[in-house]
């Protein structure tokens, strides 16, 4: 290429960026011939780059997709434009040794001087699934953590301070008048721990969402939090029990915390507002605030929210739901949570 300005790949720096691309790429003909592969294409795949030129590239996807693969490549010719593969349907790459695994696939056609060519873009979703996975096991340890904990603080702590308490008021029966006020000063203060210990504990292992469900245990966390937050916060619930399963209803329940906590801790807003209502189909969970918002794409380094917002990510999905976030500097955050109903 000849006359490259500032700014702009020669031939040799596009064919860099072919052979180094993290993605397979896998560039077809007309006819769905493969005409060239870069290394990554090759390592996913498994076939030396030999056997794939010059072969259908159906070859690359499972047997039994293989029909459906070929059509739908016959329309994209005639309609070719940017855009992923198979929107909505989940799709398999076929491995030399028979192994079928999951990839996102886009798709661009580009006109050259020897024809019409495809460019594909091959993700191998198999990393993404095992981070899922592995994002799912860690939030199943933290939760059998906090209930660990939870229970030491209740049946533990709380007891030997409401012992310590009962002590306390045996002993301030007798003795003097300044020994008296010293002993109900002391009281007082370990009713003040006590109650915060059974706080946390609620916190971490919150019983009404099992005894009373999903609005109750909402309502609970908002008052414990509600107090002395620099914001107000309003709480508006269906009754949703009925259609969630536990663990959609916990999952509903760790992601309103968490979007209240960020919410609270680094908004800055006056006002925040959760909201869960029955949806068809399912529960749709809403923290919205008035705060001054973040940049969504900046998120993991968003004001130290990175790992909640993660956090909520997994439990959503781990529910079989979806998250997002809306949110613009200046203007406040919305939080959204959809999680299906129970069976669907």
């Amino acid at each position: 290429m000849s006359g490259s300005g500032a700014g702009e790949l020669s031939e040799t720096g596009y064919r860099q960026v072919f052979e180094a691309s993290p993605d397979g790429i896998v560039i077809v003909d007309r006819e769905g011939t493969i005409r060239e592969v870069n290394p990554r294409a090759v390592e996913m795949f498994g076939y030396p780059r030999g056997e794939l030129l010059g072969r259908e590239v159906e070859m690359l996807v499972p047997d039994a997709s293989r029909s459906v693969h070929r059509r739908e490549r016959d329309r994209y010719v005639e309609d070719p434009a940017p855009r992923p593969m198979g929107a909505g349907r989940e799709l398999e790459g076929r491995h030399r040794d028979g192994t079928v695994f999951p990839v996102e696939i886009s798709l661009s056609p580009v006109r050259t001087e020897t024809g019409d060519l495809v460019i594909a873009t091959v993700r191998d979703l198999r990393r993404r699934e095992r981070l899922r996975d592995f994002g799912a096991d860690a939030l199943g340890a933290a939760e059998e953590e906090r209930q660990r904990i939870a229970r030491e603080l209740h049946d533990d702590t709380a007891q030997r301070l409401s012992a310590l308490l009962v002590r306390i008021r045996a002993e301030s029966r007798g003795g003097d008048r300044e020994s008296h006020a010293f002993l109900e000063e002391l009281r007082s203060e370990i009713l003040e721990i006590t109650e915060g210990v059974r706080r946390i504990a609620r916190g971490l292992r919150p019983p009404a969402l099992q005894d009373a469900g999903l609005g109750a245990a909402l309502q609970s966390h908002v008052r414990a939090v509600a107090d002395g937050a620099s914001a107000d916060v309003d709480l508006a619930v269906d009754r949703v029990d009925e259609i969630l399963d536990q663990e959609a209803k916990l999952a509903l329940y760790r992601i309103a915390q968490e979007a209240l906590s960020n919410a609270l801790r680094h908004s800055g807003a006056g006002r925040v507002e959760v909201v869960v209502r029955e949806r068809e189909g399912g529960a749709l969970l809403e923290v919205r605030d008035d705060g001054r918002g973040f940049d969504v794409r900046q998120a993991p380094e968003a004001e130290g929210r990175g790992l909640g917002i993660l956090g909520m990510h997994e439990r959503a999905h781990g529910a079989r739901g979806q998250l997002e976030i809306e949110s613009t500097p200046d203007r406040g955050t919305t939080v959204r949570a959809v999680l299906p109903a129970s069976g669907d």
